[in-house]
């Protein structure tokens, strides 16, 4: 599990340089004014995308989502929110295309049920993912799917109570990963190892015909809240990480 995680709140980024990663979390479920003020930030790609949810609670996520991932995005670029353009890389990895300065502050996002994380970075790659927590009836089955053979020994070796924590260590470790490499599930899930095991720092163990990855990647796991749990990868060794609960400007005063 991740060491207990301190979260300063904050409505206005701090500085961000070279050597650091900012990490954010934003609730995802606020009332109404809120949801109307990130909705009209929105692009009108994403707003359509946000009309094509069948549920009402998973269009209001998307749109809160994205809404503070563009309110965050503006303010480290003093850029006009709702004016950032956005587009996909070939293997879906979201990246700033305007303002052109943008290109050189690297992003990543996630999110599940009420909350997001989001993860920057100038000048170097990383991934962040976080899952929520639920009974897992079929936890040796989807490990299965998912695990390399060593990660699924490692589960194997583990008592009965100590399996659902290093399985969600594990999962948001290999989500983060290829989230940070840009292939999404292009890149094979067991072509490459993590650690899982209780009380084992988040680490990368092996990447298949890459040895040199070990040294390239850096990983963490942090906590995001009750219930959840998360991981982050980014490029190079020299890294600060901190740790931001977004409020909104309205919540801060």
């Amino acid at each position: 599990m991740a060491e207990e995680t301190f979260w300063q709140m904050a409505a206005v980024p701090p500085t961000l340089t070279a050597p650091q990663v900012h990490l954010w979390r934003a609730p995802l479920q606020l009332p109404d004014d809120r949801l109307e003020h990130f909705r009209r930030l929105l692009s009108e790609d994403e707003a359509v995308r946000a009309q094509r949810f069948y549920f009402e609670r998973d269009r209001r996520r998307f749109i809160v989502a994205r809404g503070t991932l563009r309110t965050l995005l503006g303010a480290y670029l003093q850029a006009d929110p709702a004016r950032i353009k956005l587009a996909n890389g070939p293997r879906g990895k979201p990246a700033v295309v305007y303002p052109q300065e943008g290109r050189a502050l690297e992003f990543n996002l996630s999110h599940a049920a009420d909350l997001a994380v989001y993860a920057f970075a100038p000048g170097r790659w990383v991934g962040v993912d976080v899952e929520a927590h639920r009974p897992l009836d079929d936890l040796r089955r989807l490990a299965a799917t998912v695990f390399s053979p060593h990660e699924l020994a490692v589960l194997d070796s583990l008592p009965p109570a100590q399996q659902p924590s290093a399985f969600y260590a594990c999962w948001t470790r290999k989500e983060a990963f290829i989230k940070a490499i840009g292939e999404g599930l292009y890149f094979p899930l067991d072509h490459f190892d993590v650690t899982l095991a209780p009380g084992e720092p988040a680490r990368l163990l092996r990447v298949q015909g890459d040895p040199a990855a070990l040294h390239r990647w850096q990983m963490a796991a942090f906590d995001p809240g009750a219930g959840f749990s998360g991981a982050v990868v980014f490029e190079g060794a020299e890294t600060s990480l901190s740790f931001w609960h977004f409020v909104s400007h309205e919540t801060a005063r």
